[in-house]
C-alpha cells in the first residue's frame, strides 16, 4: 500500500511540475431518453355547463365548471391541463371536484373536494388537454382515482370546478371592463358551452350591460346571452343583433369567450 501511495503522489507531482491538466475521468456512458408514453384517448367527453363571473370591488371571480361524464373511466387517476385566461396572470386559482347527482345538471354540494395543482408554463405529456392551448402558461389539475370513485358515486357525472381571482380588469376607451375566459376541446371537438352570468358580490356596483362574444381566429361574431345579477334596467332600444344561447352557436377548438361589461362611473 505504502509503495502505491507513493508512485501515485510521484505521478501527480510529475504532471503538475510539467504543466500538463489532469486528465479528467472518463464520463459514464449516457442513458437513452425514454420515450414519453403517449396518452390513451379520455374516457369520457366534458362539457362546459356555466361561466360564472362575480364582480368584487377590486378583484373579479371567474368560476368555470367543467362536467365529467362517467363515460367508458377505468378508475385511473386522470390530469387535466388548465390554460390561464385574460388578462395577466392570476391572483390565485383553485380547483374542486363535485359530485352531481343522478338526473341532476349541477351540483348541489358547492363545497367538493380540494384538488392539487401544480403550476406550469404549458401542458405537460401526462396530462389531458381541457380548457386553453397546449402553449398557453396554466395548471395541471391532478384527479386521485379515489377522488373521482366518490364524486361519480351519485349519478356517473363529476363536475370540475376552476376558480380564478384577477384584479379588475381596467376600463377601456368606452368604459367597458374585458377579460377572456378559455375554452377548449376534447377529441377535436369544440367543448359544449352552457349558461354565462355576470354578478356583483360583495357591495360592488350593480354591471349595468354586459357583452359576450367568441373570439379567435374563427370566432362566429354573433352576440351570446349572459344573465346579469341584478338585472338592469332594459335598454331604451334591442340590440342590433340579439344574442343566441351559447349552446347555439357555432364553435371551433381555437375559440376563447370574451366578456365585457359595464359598472357606473
Amino acid at each position: 500500500m505504502a509503495f502505491g501511495a507513493t508512485l501515485l503522489g510521484a505521478s501527480l507531482a510529475a504532471g503538475l511540475a510539467s504543466g500538463a491538466p489532469p486528465k479528467p475521468a472518463p464520463r459514464p456512458p449516457a442513458r437513452p431518453a425514454t420515450p414519453a408514453v403517449p396518452l390513451a384517448p379520455l374516457p369520457m367527453l366534458p362539457s362546459i355547463p356555466r361561466v360564472r363571473l362575480d364582480v368584487l370591488k377590486t378583484q373579479l371571480v371567474v368560476v368555470e365548471e367543467v362536467n365529467l361524464p362517467r363515460g367508458d373511466w377505468k378508475n385511473e387517476a386522470l390530469d387535466f391541463y388548465v390554460a390561464f385566461g385574460a388578462p395577466g396572470a392570476p391572483r390565485a386559482i383553485d380547483a374542486r371536484l363535485l359530485a352531481v347527482g343522478d338526473g341532476a345538471l349541477e351540483p348541489e354540494d358547492e363545497a367538493g373536494e380540494s384538488l392539487v395543482i401544480d403550476r406550469a408554463p404549458h401542458r405537460p405529456a401526462s396530462a389531458y388537454p381541457l380548457i386553453g392551448r397546449d402553449s398557453m402558461a396554466g395548471i395541471v389539475v391532478h384527479l386521485k382515482r379515489e377522488s373521482l370513485v366518490r364524486a361519480f358515486a351519485p349519478g356517473a357525472m363529476a363536475a370540475l370546478r376552476i376558480r380564478t381571482v384577477l384584479d379588475l380588469p381596467e376600463e377601456d376607451s368606452l368604459g367597458a371592463r374585458g377579460v377572456v375566459v378559455r375554452l377548449g376541446a376534447s377529441r377535436g371537438t369544440p367543448l359544449t358551452l352552457g349558461r354565462l352570468s355576470l354578478s356583483a358580490k360583495a357591495g360592488a356596483q350593480n354591471p349595468t350591460r354586459a357583452e359576450a362574444r367568441l373570439c379567435g381566429p374563427d370566432a362566429d361574431p354573433t352576440p351570446l346571452a349572459i344573465a346579469l345579477t341584478p338585472r338592469p334596467a332594459p335598454p331604451p332600444s334591442p340590440p342590433a343583433a340579439p344574442p343566441i344561447a351559447p349552446v347555439l352557436a357555432v364553435r371551433h377548438a381555437s375559440d376563447d369567450l370574451c366578456i365585457r361589461f359595464w359598472t357606473p362611473p
